[in-house]
């Protein structure tokens, strides 16, 4: 009971980011919020991992926010935080931390591209570095939808690509409310 409380609490209380709600290049602006969830499937040379993922994100001004993602109920929890700057309307810059079996850094460009009236695309390139046994650096191309269903609400369908070895797929769809 203690250890629900304190992810709630976390996604709560902490301040957290747009970008890595999800991967999309908005970003919030100061005082704004958001959260998500995400039911998602990693697959890993054959195995499969399912996670519920839990997002939430605070503006701080200065094209700027703070993130943080909790992934839960599967073999490990997943632990992560970032800052992401926007660079454009359509272009952002994150950078973070994360606990998933092993500690790493996160490195993510997001692209968001306009597609028709509150729906566009979603790609960019993510790269983490993990510090294990040895060091790896997995990457990704995060390609996804992003639908606005009106009163805040956003569908997020979206997959990460792998590009080495040391990546895995992912794939989710979830929800997003903003307020």
């Amino acid at each position: 009971m203690k250890r629900i409380l304190f992810v709630l609490m976390f996604l709560f209380v902490a301040a957290f980011s747009n970008a890595q709600v999800f991967n999309t290049s908005g970003i919030l602006k100061s005082g704004e919020a958001a959260i998500g969830f995400e039911p998602s499937m990693l697959v890993n040379g054959g195995t499969n991992e399912f996670l519920m993922f839990f997002h939430a994100g605070v503006g701080i001004g200065n094209n700027l926010d703070l993130g943080a993602k909790i992934g839960a109920f599967g073999d490990e929890t997943y632990y992560g935080g970032d800052v992401e700057f926007g660079i454009s309307r359509n272009l952002s810059l994150s950078a973070g931390m994360h606990h998933f079996y092993d500690f790493g850094f996160d490195g993510t460009a997001n692209v968001t591209v306009p597609l028709a009236s509150g729906t566009s695309l979603i790609t960019g390139l993510d790269m983490d570095i993990n510090f294990g046994d040895e060091t790896t650096i997995p990457l990704w191309v995060p390609i996804g939808i992003r639908v606005s269903i009106g009163n805040g609400w956003s569908l997020i369908m979206e997959a990460e690509i792998e590009l080495t070895d040391e990546a895995y797929h992912y794939f989710g769809i979830g929800m997003a409310y903003g307020f």
